[in-house]
């Protein structure tokens, strides 16, 4: 019998989420983005102020800027505001740093599974959300679905496939506990299961030794 208490203190949790950081040695990627804005910044000052002012060089200048600006906000809003992901009545809640909160109600999902996936002489491990392809979602060029495309085919989905991607080797997570974290609001109809214990993909040809 569960305890009432429990009970609720499990509902929060899954209401208020996990949040999604990038591990630590991939932190210093935001700084450098931002650094090479300031540089670029720097860099367009003296192209307007010397000979090339209002050349093709100035133009290629502020196109290339607004390019690397783009990339630094959407790699530092990691550091300000992370991916969370939340599990309530209403579906799964994916926000990305630079994008509002998308719901996925449980009746558009086919399935959550933890995975591992072996790529050459590496086996890295996700957790996986599929969804209705007509499901209204994330954006198609975030993470989290450009993953999954790239991904489905060694999971054995369709060509039509559709859902998202949690990498935990880009993210500071436990594919274990967000699984429990989605399961404790998701219907029982819902599969959530956890198979990284059966691998995926091809495993690189083990070197033959020398004659």
């Amino acid at each position: 019998m569960t305890n009432s208490a429990d009970s609720t203190a499990y509902t929060a949790q899954a209401e208020e989420g996990i949040t999604l950081r990038l591990r630590g040695k991939l932190q210093w990627i935001p700084v450098a983005a931002v650094v090479v804005v300031i540089a670029w910044a720097a860099a367009t000052g003296s192209v307007f102020d010397g000979p090339n002012q209002g050349a093709v060089a100035g133009i290629m200048m502020v196109i290339g800027g607004v390019l690397l600006a783009a990339i630094a906000v959407a790699f530092a809003a990691h550091l300000v505001r992370p991916m969370r992901v939340r599990a309530d009545a209403d579906g799964l809640t994916v926000r990305l740093p630079a994008w509002p909160g998308s719901t996925l109600p449980w009746d558009a999902l086919a399935g959550v599974s933890a995975v591992a996936v072996t790529e050459g002489s590496r086996t890295r491990q996700y957790v996986v959300v599929d969804y209705a392809p007509d499901t209204a979602a994330l954006p198609r060029l975030s993470r989290a679905r450009a993953t999954y495309g790239r991904i489905a085919p060694q999971l054995g989905r369709d060509d039509d496939a559709q859902g998202l991607v949690f990498e935990e080797q880009i993210f500071d997570f436990d594919p274990a506990g967000l699984l429990a974290l989605i399961r404790q609001s998701a219907p029982a109809a819902l599969p959530v299961s956890d198979l990284r214990d059966a691998s995926y993909g091809e495993r690189a040809p083990e070197s033959e030794p020398p004659a």
